[in-house]
């Protein structure tokens, strides 16, 4: 075969040929499947830079990284409340997106992300993607974790115990690592909401607080993002990297062990259980492993953080104004803290700073499409939204928006705006059940302590608090916080 290059004819072979014409071909191929992807696909008209058009890698990257929240963050701030991060995925960041999308006829279903936290072979309230599945599931649990549920003395006195239990052990050693013994607390809690009257006592250490440092000192992240994206190459590093695994063996045989024990308290989410037999003791513990694991580190990071801001020496006039109030509120009579406004301002503005999910909630939009923030988005396309974002992004209802201030919260202008964007126990049917428990755990926490110390950082902390993100979640970076905790004089 001969091709013409000018006036002279150069003599090539038929592969070589065959190779040209492919490699031609292919790269017109590239080219349009490029052009089409920034040009005329279906989500390439909404903001977002131009190489989310192109490949999920960007996102598979920051999200291996733990810098997804960030960038999604800095993207919105750069494109506004609607903002494309994938090909087929969009981020969200408005009040009335989050209705729409966790909201309006039961909210959007899961993805496939949420699977990654089922155990075993059994799907627990969490983990279940069908909504049907779902709503079974929830109406046999949700009055464990109501207001009114969580309110009652027995409950009350449980965590009581818990949170004068901490205290002590703060009066004893005066400098204290709270990252670990808040996950005490929090593990203390939910296990006896769970399985009374054999919940852990990790707070007086023992076999108990090994738990804790299977259930909160891991790096689970890495494996659950190649786990999600490429589940043929976690086979192989799973087996070298023990880090992305979170509870392990000992926390199973707890389980197993305390669901089988009796009797139960009648308020436990195990005497619940227990009363349908049909869906098997595996399925059982499911449940209840999903909510300890989910019960510990909301709580215990969320008040982590807390306990950290407060105690630096530009908030000593907070400090000071929630300690006058909490010391001339008194638990003996049985009353619950939930009408101190202070204390309870200080737990919204947590809530809002350091969410349990600071990160992006997934869902799918249904078949046929949906009009979300006025742009219409095609059936299957995943769309979620960020508390850490919704939290921060509009100054007009969130003034200074970085900034831990509990007293916006006092303020009655703009309390429905205010109400309307938080977003840190999610939104919908899928609104997290643990909700009125979590609150109740910080309420109480911060009475033990703040009626009795003043706290500060301890001279030797050096450790990170810069939040470190999970796959959910976000932690203190070094998984250390110490304080010194100062009587308070009478």
């Amino acid at each position: 075969m001969t091709i013409f290059t000018g006036f002279i004819v150069e003599p090539i072979s038929f592969n070589t040929f065959l190779y040209k014409s492919l490699g031609c071909i292919s790269m017109i191929i590239l080219m349009g499947w490029l052009l089409y992807r920034l040009m005329f696909s279906s989500l390439s008209k909404i903001p977002g830079p131009w190489y989310t058009n192109l490949s999920v890698l960007f996102l598979v990257y920051h999200e291996y990284r733990g810098s997804k929240r960030l960038w999604i963050h800095n993207l919105h701030l750069k494109y506004g409340e609607s903002v494309r991060i994938a090909p087929n995925e969009l981020s969200f960041a408005s009040a009335t997106a989050i209705k729409e999308i966790y909201t309006s006829a039961g909210g959007y279903a899961k993805t496939e992300l949420y699977s990654l936290f089922q155990h075993g072979p059994h799907r627990n309230l969490f983990t279940a993607l069908d909504k049907k599945e779902h709503n079974e599931k929830k109406k046999r649990l949700a009055d464990r974790y109501s207001n009114s549920a969580v309110l009652q003395p027995g409950i009350q006195a449980l965590l009581r115990d818990r949170a004068d239990a901490f205290a002590r052990v703060c009066a004893v050693k005066k400098t204290l690592d709270v990252y670990l013994y808040l996950h005490c607390y929090a593990l203390d809690c939910v296990s006896a909401i769970v399985f009374d009257p054999y919940g852990t006592r990790s707070i007086e250490e023992g076999n108990d607080n090994d738990m804790v440092r299977h259930l909160s000192y891991h790096n689970s992240r890495p494996g659950l993002v190649i786990r999600h994206y490429l589940p043929w190459l976690h086979r192989f590093y799973s087996r070298f990297d023990t880090r992305s695994q979170k509870g392990g063996e000992m926390i199973d045989e707890y389980a197993w062990a305390s669901i089988r024990k009796e009797p139960h308290s009648v308020f436990t989410l195990s005497t619940r259980l227990l009363q349908y037999p049909e869906i098997g003791t595996g399925n059982m513990v499911a449940e209840c492993l999903d909510h300890i694991g989910a019960g510990i580190d909301t709580t215990g990071d969320a008040l982590c953080f807390l306990m950290w801001e407060i105690s630096q020496p530009h908030n000593s006039k907070k400090m000071q104004r929630l300690c006058e109030e909490l010391r001339m509120y008194s638990l003996e009579n049985g009353d619950t803290l939930i009408d101190l406004p202070y204390l309870n301002a200080i737990v919204q503005e947590t809530m809002r700073l350091w969410a349990p999910g600071t990160q992006s909630l997934p869902r799918y939009v249904p078949d046929g499409g949906r009009c979300i923030d006025g742009h219409f988005v095609p059936g299957h396309t995943i769309v979620s939204a960020q508390s850490f974002t919704v939290h921060r992004m509009d100054q007009t209802i969130f003034p200074d928006s970085e900034a831990f201030n509990p007293e916006r919260w006092l303020e009655i202008e703009g309390k429905v705006e205010r109400q309307r964007l938080m977003f840190a126990f999610g939104s919908g049917a899928r609104t997290c059940l643990g909700k009125f428990l979590a609150m109740s755990e910080m309420r109480l926490l911060l009475h033990a302590v703040y009626s009795r110390f003043r706290t500060r950082p301890a001279d030797d902390m050096n450790a990170s608090m810069e939040m470190s993100d999970q796959l959910m979640t976000s932690r203190p970076k070094d998984m250390l916080c110490k304080l010194t905790f100062e009587p308070i004089e009478l």
